[in-house]
């Protein structure tokens, strides 16, 4: 995935430099703002996973701010990049599936996230052919960095460290310890509408996949928790036991499944846009 992506990137800059040099058409700058939601192994419905709008836990719904400069390098066809950020979070205690409650997991995390996009709209604003609405769609690529965390004792603990899972434990050879900076596209619609003060307004969602099955440090089974006294100091040992299983010992499967690492971690925005409407003379 994140040699595609590379290749988006850099198809996007190449061609949105080329056209720009011959002709500088509208460009638009300014803001979003709305909420996002995390879909992964955390939290949810009553399904047992990833079934999207069925899976939709409305209690980890959170607030997202982006800053948005898009660019029209042919007609209808534009170039935009976001600067975005976000909080992520899921809780089985609020899922009604039974073993997802039982497993008694949980997790929050800030999002900063850089992406370019390709964007087409079917209509050009236009205030001398009274052209005031277009829907758009648009895909793209870039990166992103979390940081995993959950609560222990009233404060916020960082598990992307301690290895939940056994990463960097070499009783654990295959499983290394993730990077907090991952790949992302996105693709998504919506619509605009230019107003007479030259502000343009909208609406628009978007799906995130990303290359990561950690957004919510949870991918594969529970590890051995001897094994992080073996490793470890005691406090850092006791954390990351406390932290990787937090179901009733009654119910535990010995190193059973935790998450399932058959899907990466996706997620969505659903934000309301404003920016400011930019008409640009041509150049050849």
């Amino acid at each position: 995935m994140k040699k595609h992506l590379l290749f988006t990137l850099c198809l996007i800059l190449i061609v949105s430099s080329a056209f720009s040099q011959r002709m500088r058409l509208n460009s638009e700058i300014g803001f979003t703002s709305g909420i996002s939601y995390f879909l992964g192994d955390l939290g949810g419905g009553s399904g047992d996973g990833q079934a999207f709008l069925h899976d939709v836990d409305m209690q980890s719904i959170a607030p997202a701010i982006s800053f948005i400069y898009r660019e029209e390098i042919v007609p209808n066809f534009g170039f935009r990049t976001n600067l975005t950020y976000t909080i992520l979070r899921g809780n089985d205690a609020n899922s009604e599936n039974e073993s997802r409650n039982e497993r008694n997991l949980s997790f929050k995390s800030n999002v900063w996230e850089a992406t370019a996009m390709f964007e087409y709209s079917p209509f050009r604003f236009s205030g001398r052919d009274r052209k005031y609405f277009t829907p758009y769609v648009f895909v793209g690529g870039g990166l992103f960095y979390f940081n995993p965390k959950a609560q222990y004792n009233d404060y916020w603990i960082a598990l992307q460290p301690l290895g939940t899972e056994g990463q960097g434990l070499p009783q654990y050879p295959e499983r290394q310890k993730y990077n907090r900076v991952q790949a992302v596209l996105p693709f998504g619609g919506g619509v605009r509408f230019l107003s007479d003060f030259g502000w343009v307004f909208g609406a628009e969602l978007t799906w995130r996949l990303t290359s990561t099955d950690y957004l919510d440090d949870v991918s594969t089974s529970y590890p051995n928790t001897d094994y992080f006294f073996q490793n470890y100091d005691l406090a850092t040992a006791t954390l990351a036991a406390n932290l990787s299983d937090r179901m009733d010992r009654d119910v535990t499967p010995e190193y059973g499944q935790r998450g399932s690492a058959d899907h990466n971690d996706t997620y969505f925005m659903g934000m309301l846009t404003a920016t400011y409407h930019i008409i640009k003379s041509r150049h050849r």
